[in-house]
C-alpha cells in the first residue's frame, strides 16, 4: 500500500479544521471540573455520531467517559488504534492547561483518519476515547481498570505546551489528604487542656521541607493546608492538607510514600495528635512512551519539517502513563506559546491556549497523530514493533 505522507494528511486535517474549531472555542469558554464535563462530553459525542462514529457512553460508570468507533475495511486480526481526548478544567483557573486543544486535536485527527480509511479502503478500526478528570482524579485509570482499552494496539494523545516533541520523562504521582486530630481548648484560659492539631500540621510541613534537601532532582513533594483551624483563641482540634508526591520511577515512588507517612506520623507523635492519610483520586504511574512509537513520531516531525526537541524531559505527571504501562502509547507536546516558556496551570498559558493562533499548531499535531494511526494500519512492520508491549 502507498505510504501515508504527512503533507497529504495535513491538507485533509486543515480542510476539516472549520468543523472542529467551533467546538474548541465552545469548550474553552465553558470550563468544567473533572467528572463534571457534561457539556464537553456531550458536544464530542454528538459531533462524532454526526460523522459516522458509533458512540458508547457512560464508560467505567462515569457519565462523561465515552468511546467512539469507526471501522474502515474490516480487519479482525488487527488490534484497534485509539486517539484520546481530555477536556476537564482546573478549579478557579479554568482551561489553564489547554485541554480544549487536546480535545480538538483528537477530534480533528479522528475525522482525518476516518476520511483516509474510507477513501482508500484501508483496513482497520479506529476508536476515540473521551477521558475525563485527568487533573488529579485519574479518569483513564478508572477506564483502564474497567477494561475499556482492552484490545488496543496503539494509543495516541497530545498536549499543548511551550515546546514540541515526544514526552519521554513522566513522573509518578500520588495525591493524598493528610488530617490531624487533636483536642480543642481555650487558647488563653486553658491551653494545657488542648492537643494542638495545627502544631502537628506545622511540624509536618517542617519535616517535608527538611526532607526536600535530600530528594533527587527528579522528585517533587508539594501541598497546601486546606483547614488550619477556626479561630485564634481556640486550640485547633482538626487540620488538613492536600499533597502531591512525585518521582520518576515507580519503585522510588513507593519508598517516597513510606517516608511521607513517617513524617506525618512523627508530627502526630510529637504533638499527641492522631493522623489519617487518605488517597485522593488514582495514583499515576511513571510509565513512558513506547520506543517504536516515539521514534515513529519523531520521524513524522522530521518529514513535516516541524521543529521539535528530541527526548523532552519535562517533569510532568499524567494518567496516560498508566495506559502506557499496559499498551503501546505516545504523548506529543505541541508549542502554542511561540516558544515563550509559559508554565502550565497559569493565567498566561490559559490565554495562549485560547488564542485563535493556537489552532494552527493544534492542526499540525492532529495531522501527526493521524499519520501515526494510518501508518499503524498500513505498515505491518510498525505493528510488529509494538507487539508484546
Amino acid at each position: 500500500m502507498k505510504k501515508i505522507l504527512y503533507q497529504e494528511v495535513y491538507a485533509v486535517a486543515n480542510a476539516l479544521l472549520p468543523e472542529v474549531a467551533p467546538l474548541v472555542a465552545a469548550v474553552g469558554e465553558h470550563p468544567e471540573l473533572g467528572y463534571e464535563e457534561f457539556f464537553a462530553a456531550e458536544t464530542q459525542r454528538k459531533f462524532l455520531a454526526e460523522h459516522g462514529f458509533q458512540v458508547t457512553s457512560n464508560l467505567a460508570g462515569r457519565p462523561t467517559a465515552f468511546a467512539a468507533e469507526f471501522t474502515g475495511t474490516a480487519a479482525p486480526e488487527m488490534p484497534f488504534a485509539a486517539l484520546l481526548t481530555e477536556y476537564d478544567a482546573l478549579p478557579e483557573l479554568g482551561h489553564a492547561c489547554g485541554h480544549q486543544l487536546i480535545m480538538g486535536a483528537g477530534l480533528l485527527a479522528a475525522l482525518t483518519v476516518r476520511k483516509f480509511l474510507l477513501d482508500r479502503r484501508i483496513p482497520g478500526t479506529l476508536k476515540l476515547f473521551g477521558t475525563p478528570a485527568e487533573e488529579g482524579n485519574g479518569g483513564k485509570v478508572d477506564m483502564l481498570d474497567a477494561g475499556c482499552f482492552d484490545g488496543a494496539g496503539a494509543l495516541f494523545l497530545s498536549h499543548p505546551f511551550y515546546r514540541t516533541g515526544v514526552t519521554r520523562r513522566i513522573l509518578a504521582v500520588t495525591h493524598c489528604i493528610v488530617e490531624f486530630f487533636g483536642h480543642a481548648a481555650h487558647a488563653s484560659t486553658s491551653p494545657e487542656k488542648g492537643v494542638n492539631a495545627l502544631d502537628a500540621m506545622t511540624l509536618f510541613f517542617a519535616g517535608i521541607n527538611a526532607w526536600r534537601q535530600q530528594l533527587p532532582a527528579s522528585a517533587r513533594v508539594h501541598g497546601i493546608v486546606t483547614n488550619g483551624g477556626s479561630a485564634a483563641n481556640i486550640i485547633p482540634d482538626y487540620t488538613s492538607a492536600f499533597f502531591y508526591v512525585r518521582s520518576d520511577n515507580n519503585e522510588a515512588q513507593k519508598a517516597m510514600e513510606a517516608r511521607f507517612e513517617d513524617i506525618v506520623k512523627g508530627a502526630a507523635l510529637m504533638t499527641g495528635c492522631r493522623y489519617k492519610i487518605s488517597p485522593h483520586g488514582r495514583k499515576y504511574s511513571a510509565g513512558g512512551p513506547h520506543p517504536a512509537l516515539a521514534e515513529a513520531a519523531e520521524t513524522v516531525f522530521k518529514e513535516a519539517d516541524i521543529a521539535f526537541e528530541p527526548r523532552i524531559a519535562e517533569p510532568l505527571s499524567t494518567d496516560f502513563a498508566n495506559l502506557c504501562d499496559a499498551f503501546p502509547g505516545v504523548n506529543l507536546f505541541f508549542n502554542v506559546t511561540c516558544g515563550a516558556p509559559l508554565p502550565l496551570h497559569s493565567p498566561d498559558f490559559k490565554a495562549a491556549a485560547a488564542r485563535p493562533e493556537a489552532l494552527k499548531p493544534m492542526t499540525r499535531i492532529a495531522a501527526v497523530m493521524a499519520v501515526l494511526a494510518l501508518r499503524y494500519f498500513t505498515e505491518p512492520e510498525l505493528r510488529a514493533a509494538l507487539q508484546g508491549k
